[in-house]
């Protein structure tokens, strides 16, 4: 009996798929992406990208210049994740992601986060 060329072997085999929705944080090495992706993986009430659009609603409510501190918020938006994403719940997501990541990188997510925490 012949024997298949490793090529053609690998080729039948199954591939494993990437997930479609790539974590990309501005400001964060590769290993800490990873890390957040890891992260985002491994617990039940996280799921891919929420690290990253997370920051984007975190980053929007901060750098709002006509936007209120903290008091008034509650009256904007509908409160639904999907639809207007609170910031609150945003900052709540991104404390989980810090505390689930190694302190290295860690370290990393938290300046970023306590940047745009200074900036409001």
């Amino acid at each position: 009996m012949p024997r298949r060329r490793p090529g053609r072997v690998r080729a039948e085999q199954w591939q494993r798929q990437r997930p479609t929705r790539q974590t990309a944080i501005t400001g964060l090495s590769p290993p800490a992406l990873a890390e957040v992706a890891r992260v985002e993986r491994s617990r039940n009430h996280l799921w891919p990208g929420v690290t990253a659009e997370s920051v984007r609603v975190w980053r929007e409510f901060a750098r709002d210049p006509y936007g209120s501190p903290w008091g008034e918020y509650e009256d904007r938006g509908c409160g639904v994740w999907e639809c207007c994403g609170s910031p609150f719940e945003a900052r709540q997501f991104l404390d989980a992601v810090i505390h689930g990541m190694s302190r290295r990188r860690a370290r990393e997510l938290r300046l970023l986060v306590d940047r745009l925490d200074s900036s409001n």
